[in-house]
């Protein structure tokens, strides 16, 4: 069973690895800015969990399986970064979406 919740510091590292494994794939692809704004590190992760809301998707054993993270940036105009979901889940939610 899946949870989503808002996500706190202490969720760093299984943010950043949720982020950089679906990603890794589009790495030769993107800019170098492009991917590193996308997959993020560990110097990064601090100021999007601060500048913007940040979720998480956990399984009961509290893995991350998947993060989005949204915010406004002006009036009218919002953002949204990073919607990936661990391969595994991923195939699994695809299998139970008939």
């Amino acid at each position: 069973m899946l949870s989503i919740r808002k996500a706190t510091a202490d969720d760093a590292s299984g943010i950043l690895a949720c982020l950089s494994d679906p990603f890794e794939e589009y790495r030769d692809s993107s800019t170098h800015g492009a991917f590193a704004g996308t997959v993020l590190a560990a110097n990064t992760i601090a100021k999007r969990l601060q500048k913007m809301a940040v979720f998480v998707a956990t399984e009961e054993s509290r893995e991350i399986v998947g993060t989005i993270a949204c915010g406004v940036v002006k009036a009218a105009v919002s953002h949204t970064r990073g919607m990936p979901v661990v391969p595994l889940r991923k195939a699994e939610a695809l299998r139970h979406s008939d």
